[in-house]
């Protein structure tokens, strides 16, 4: 189904942009990237403080969660031991288990 070209195709085929030429483009965009940051780190952060006290209420919580859940499992470890312990010294048939 080979359609002969319309005149609108041969004239967007012909058509091409020539933009006028910026002689001080390639100097203004190196002095863009030269240029030092706009906003020093108090300022970062006084303008984010929502978003980092937010994580820091996070990692401080998760840090006291895991450190409340490691600390209860030294403490029952810690009970069972002394548990056993007091066992074995009052009775003699689990120091005879116990033993090799």
């Amino acid at each position: 189904m080979n359609t002969p070209p319309d005149k609108l195709t041969e004239v967007l085929r012909g058509w091409t942009v020539r933009p006028p030429v910026d002689p001080g483009f390639r100097p203004g965009v190196w002095q863009r990237i030269r240029r030092e940051p706009g906003t020093s780190w108090p300022a970062y952060l006084r303008a984010h403080l929502a978003a980092w006290s937010l994580v820091a209420i996070l990692a401080l919580s998760s840090a006291g969660y895991a450190g409340r859940a490691l600390a209860r499992t030294h403490v029952r470890a810690d009970r069972e031991a002394m548990v056993v312990s007091y066992l074995v010294e009052l009775d003699p048939r689990v120091q005879a288990l116990l033993k090799p």
